[in-house]
């Protein structure tokens, strides 16, 4: 059923309940209303009798009812009163119509409430228990026919008003929900629109601050994050095939010359040196695309372990001195918590040793004399900071939001070997650890990268984001 349909329906089904009973509650208060004034007239009309016929001293039983006047002309009534004395023997009767008798139990009734209202076979009665004014005890019964001809006519009339409102609410319902449902009509017609080849198209959002504007932002957000994510896959599998290609074209084609005729061992040696260290280079792309990839996709498999800040730092120079001997890497613990409890974090190991030697490597590499320090401090008892400082180039302001960009390269960096890779992976791991990395100037030269580390960050309430 449509979102529409449905609308009107319920509007329908709830409008009509609430009519039900109102109309309901209209009917029986004024059967009431009817009811009561028919049986105010009855009693009032039974006192009447009860003066004129019962306040003698003596009055006898009465056998037969009285139907003619004093001159035989037959008595015409639509109402019946009857009267009866202490003993239950009736001592008057007027126009008895009723072929139902009065039953005792209905008479001490009357005589204990000493007012009492019943049905007497098509009449409705109402019982009095009355007292002449010679303290001598009668019960006097009035009874008619209920005329509900007032009340049938406005039966009918609710009846009539109620399917004639029904209608009328169907028709301003289904236009209603139509109204209220045009602004998703047209969300979905700009959907409908968007295609997978351009992405830039975004819905028309309006000023008022509702639930649709909101769910318009939100689908363009997220319209944005998926435009994001195809231009990064095209930049990444443009890039990609680029890093793969010219290693592989580099290896074939000194192994092609190599093979082409006899060649001296120092020939051999030498090539095969070359090879060796492309080899080496595309491995360590291709580990880093790995992990890259890991992280983006099964983030939620990876497992986090209680360690030492202090101890991975060294750890991670340590493996990239023994890799490149002619780095140094001079580390400053002075401004470390004295409570070594307080340099313990929730972290992958691995992972973010592979996000600081890769800061570690690009701050030696682009540094004149092949050096940088580690600064290890404590901002408060809940957040850690490292901050590496190199003597590099710098980093240009319009180039610091941007060279974490999978194979984002600076221009004047390009005859430095690199992959562009590295820093794309380092913000990865970092957003994983909920950490912050901050890229300043170092005076005179150089750059500052501060990571801020929360020593409180549980990954079971945090998820990585783009």
């Amino acid at each position: 059923m449509q979102i529409r349909s449905k609308l009107t329906l319920q509007f329908i089904l709830i409008v009509a309940v609430i009519l039900q009973i109102s109309l309901f509650f209209i009917y029986f208060k004024f059967k009431k209303h009817l009811e009561d004034e028919f049986y105010d007239g009855l009693k009032s009309k039974a006192f009447m009798t009860a003066e004129m016929l019962v306040n003698l001293k003596d009055v006898e039983p009465n056998q037969e009812p009285l139907t003619k006047d004093s001159s035989g002309i037959q008595l015409q009534s639509k109402e019946n009163f009857l009267i009866f004395n202490n003993a239950n023997q009736i001592i008057f009767e007027f126009n008895q119509l009723n072929e139902v008798e009065i039953s005792n139990q209905t008479l001490e009734l009357i005589k204990k409430g000493g007012e009492y209202r019943f049905e007497h076979g098509k009449f409705k009665a109402i019982g009095i228990f009355y007292k002449n004014k010679y303290q001598k005890d009668y019960t006097i019964i009035s009874e008619a026919i209920f005329n509900s001809t007032d009340l049938e006519n406005l039966r009918n009339i609710i009846i009539i008003d109620f399917f004639l409102i029904i209608i009328i609410l169907s028709a301003s319902g289904w236009f209603f929900a139509g109204q209220a449902l045009k602004p998703v009509t047209n969300i979905m017609n700009q959907i409908d629109k968007i295609l997978p080849s351009d992405l830039s198209e975004r819905l028309k959002t309006s000023g008022n601050k509702d639930e649709l504007s909101r769910l318009t932002n939100t689908f363009n957000n997220l319209l944005d994050r998926i435009e994001y994510t195809f231009n990064l896959q095209k930049s990444f599998l443009s890039n990609i095939s680029h890093e793969l290609k010219n290693p592989l074209t580099v290896i074939t084609s000194q192994l092609e010359v190599l093979l082409a005729k006899e060649r001296s061992n120092e020939d051999y040696k030498k090539t095969l040196s070359s090879v060796l260290q492309d080899v080496k280079d595309l491995s360590v792309v291709t580990e880093q695309l790995m992990q890259l990839a890991r992280i983006k996709n099964n983030f939620n498999q990876i497992k986090f372990e209680k360690i030492r800040i202090d101890e991975l730092i060294w750890d991670s120079r340590d493996t990239l001195l023994k890799n490149n001997p002619q780095y140094k890497v001079n580390v400053d613990y002075e401004k470390i918590p004295l409570d070594s409890e307080k340099l313990y974090i929730f972290a992958n190991e691995q992972l973010l040793k592979t996000a600081l030697m890769n800061i570690f490597d690009n701050g030696c590499k682009f540094s004149d004399d092949f050096q940088l320090l580690v600064k290890l401090s404590s901002e408060n008892d809940k957040l850690l900071k490292i901050e590496i400082i190199d003597n590099g180039p710098g980093i240009a302001d319009d180039e610091k939001n941007i060279i974490m960009t999978p194979f984002y390269r600076s221009p004047k960096n390009n005859k430095v070997k690199g992959s562009g890779v590295g820093l794309a992976l380092v913000d990865s791991v970092l957003k994983l650890h909920d950490a912050t990395l901050v890229i300043s100037d170092n005076k005179p030269v150089g750059s500052v990268f501060t990571i801020l580390l929360k020593s409180d960050f549980s990954p079971n309430n945090h998820e990585l984001t783009s």
